[in-house]
Formats: structure tokens, sequence, C-alpha cells
């Protein structure tokens, strides 16, 4: 009995030491959220947004290495360099990067972003004062994480969704397994949601066999009549898949973007921008929307 006494302080001990022990970043106010979509992995990531002369402040609590993960909104196709300032302590830091857009990653309502720039340095207090201050001109986008804190990105289940308003359907066909697509009609695909959900949206182009030049092809998403995106993609022939029933129609590869609506009704419509391209497209929403809504 002693034995099992001494081995429950044990075990008492040791929980307590970890719990003093386990690293945290605590910040001293709620930072603005930007989710980031990853098309490659499908994984959407939490930064938060600085505008420019913004800062935001955190505790660091046994954390180890500090990393500063640090993006910017960028225009399409172009380049540019930014600045921020980091203050460990009593210390600032001025730090420069250079960005360039992003292939993979696009902000969850269409935003384009830069790739990411990281600055990281060892933490040597049990308890120090951070902050970031954003002394660009452009809106800057950052994660900070240590590599001794819990840290997790969101994977998100989805279930198919039809839209209400389409024109033809066209059956994809890849290794025997069959997917459907929406054309739009009169240029147009409509949808209704109701939020908070998330919608991912699958797009392709349509080539005709004899078709070689390819600029891409561009859509917008309108929310309740407004502007919430417009996405550009760029179209490369697919060599697995087929449309059923159409030998002379080639899909392109699949592009993905997702998109998070806030709480609320939202008339949804997608806009062919390019009248002269046959688009197609392929829906899914959020599986945790439709448990919520049966609660």
């Amino acid at each position: 009995m002693f034995n099992m006494k001494k081995i429950f302080l044990a075990l008492a001990l040791l929980g307590i030491s970890l719990f003093v022990l386990a690293a945290d970043i605590r910040y001293n106010s709620d930072p603005a959220e930007f989710l980031i979509y990853n098309r490659r992995n499908s994984k959407i990531y939490n930064y938060f947004l600085l505008k420019p002369a913004e800062n935001i402040s955190c505790t660091l609590i046994n954390v180890d290495t500090l990393s500063v993960l640090s993006r910017t909104t960028i225009n399409a196709d172009s380049s540019l360099n930014y600045q921020y300032k980091v203050k460990i302590g009593n210390e600032e830091l001025i730090l420069d990067k250079s960005a360039k857009l992003s292939e993979s990653s696009r902000g969850v309502n269409g935003e384009s972003i830069s790739t990411y720039n990281k600055y990281a340095t060892k933490i040597y207090e049990e308890k120090v004062n951070f902050s970031i201050t954003n002394i660009s001109q452009n809106d800057l986008v950052f994660k900070i994480s240590g590599n001794n804190v819990v840290t997790s990105n969101q994977e998100i289940d989805y279930i198919r969704f039809t839209p209400d308003f389409y024109g033809d359907v066209k059956t994809l066909v890849l290794d025997e397994k069959e997917y459907t697509y929406y054309t739009p009609k009169a240029d147009k695909i409509q949808l209704t949601l109701e939020g908070p959900i998330v919608l991912k949206i699958i797009s392709r182009m349509l080539f005709d066999t004899n078709y070689i030049n390819n600029s891409g092809y561009r859509y917008s998403v309108l929310d309740n009549r407004e502007l919430f995106a417009e996405f550009t993609e760029k179209a490369y022939k697919s060599k697995r898949n087929w449309v059923k029933n159409e030998p002379d129609m080639i899909p392109s590869t699949g592009d993905v973007n997702i998109i998070k609506l806030p709480a609320g009704i939202h008339n949804i419509c997608i806009e062919d921008k390019d009248k002269n391209k046959d688009l197609i497209f392929r829906f899914f929403i959020n599986k945790a929307s439709v448990e919520i809504e049966k609660q």
C-alpha cells in the first residue's frame, strides 16, 4: 500500500511539472483571423491579419523556439518587398522580406497571397512579451508558433452539393468511377446556402481535341448580388479524365477553391467570365454545417 501511495504521489508531481512546463502563446487581444487554403493538401491554415501600422502582442510561456510565418496580399503575377518589426522583451528587430505570388495557397475569400517567409529565434526566458508591428504599406498576415506548442490545421470533411440553377450535366470518368459536373446556363450557376458554411468549388475547362492555345479561364463568385471573389486559373489537359459520351472533349485538370461564408442566407452565383470557353463545376459543402442544421 505504501508503494502505491508513492507511485500516485510521483504521478501527481509529474502531472504538476508537465502543467507548469506546458508551452503556450497567449494573445493580449483577439487577432483578426485570416484563413488560407492550400490546394495541394486541402488544409486550411489559421493566420491573422495586420493592416499597415497595426500590431499584435502576446506572451510566450515556456516556448523553446519561436517561429513567425509571414505573407502579404499580392496582385497576380507580381512581386514586392515588405517589412515588419518584432519585439522580444526589450529587443527590437526590423525584418525585410521579399514576396512572390503563391501557386498553391489563397485566402479562403479568393485573396491572392504570397508564399510564406519564416523568421525563427530561440527563446531563453520562461515568460517573455512578444509583439509584431506591420511597418509596410501592404496588408500582412502572420502565423506565430513554437516548436513545443501544440497547434492544429483544419482538415474539413465535405459532402457533394447540387446547385439550384445550372445548364447541362457532364459526367467525368476516372478509373471507372463517374463524377457529376454542372455547366453554366446563360453563363451562370446559382445555389442557395445558409451560413456559417464552407463552400468548395472544383472547376474545369473543356478542351476541343484540336484546341492548342490556352490563356486559362476566369470565373466570379457573387454573394447576394455583390462580388465576393474572382478566380483566375491555368488549364492543362487531363491525361486521366474523360467526358462520358463526348469523345471530342478533353477536360482540364481540376482547380479547387474554398470560400468561407458567415452566418445568414447566401444566394451564390457563379459567373463564367470567359463566354467563349466551356467551363464545368462541381460543388461541396462542409459536412459539419449539415450536422449543425440537424441539431
